[in-house]
């Protein structure tokens, strides 16, 4: 007899299991409902979608970000995007649910792609905290394309398997002497 359900933690901890084992592609929603030992309404209660399993997870993370950026109001802004992206991610725990998001994330490109829908929210949330701190000396559009590209540096270095914290906070730090701002000097070769 399988166990009831009583939590969306429960059908969580099952599919991202599942997906881990066997792959987020190779895994159906029918194997999910099963497996969760529940029936087809009953899931769907819980979730809305398969896809679901994995990014809400990430969504949160996301707004967990947004939170430490306001730790780090004495720091430039960059800096600031540096320190909080690192830290969610150094203090995130790849035995949980959102570090089991993002193990299976990292694994499997079908969902990193719907994943990437979820940058506009990180996006807003980013750049409104940075406006809220005054980085970027208030600019609406600065701050946004400050938070898309930190946004999209954690994407790029995250998506590589076996990524660690380590190698995320060396890309930010190489990042900031990708780009120079030399308005005497034009390069139109």
């Amino acid at each position: 007899m399988r166990p009831r359900v009583t939590s969306r933690a429960h059908i969580d901890q099952v599919a991202l299991e599942l997906f881990l084992d066997r792959g987020y592609a190779e895994v159906t929603t029918d194997e999910l409902i099963r497996a969760c030992g529940v029936s087809r309404p009953t899931f769907f209660r819980y979730v809305t979608s398969r896809d679901a399993l994995v990014l809400d997870h990430i969504a949160r993370f996301g707004e967990d970000v947004a939170a430490l950026l306001h730790q780090h109001q004495d720091q430039t802004g960059w800096g600031a995007l540096r320190e909080a992206i690192c830290e969610a991610v150094e203090s995130l725990d790849l035995q949980s649910h959102t570090g089991m998001a993002f193990r299976v994330l990292q694994a499997s490109p079908g969902i990193r792609s719907s994943a990437l829908e979820l940058t506009r929210a990180w996006r807003r949330q980013l750049s409104d905290a940075l406006v809220a701190d005054a980085h970027f000396a208030g600019d609406a559009g600065r701050c946004e394309a400050a938070a898309a590209m930190a946004i999209g540096l954690f994407q790029m270095t995250w998506a590589r398997p076996r990524a660690t914290a380590a190698d995320l906070r060396r890309e930010f730090d190489d990042a900031e002497n990708l780009v120079v701002l030399d308005q005497g000097h034009t390069d139109r070769g």
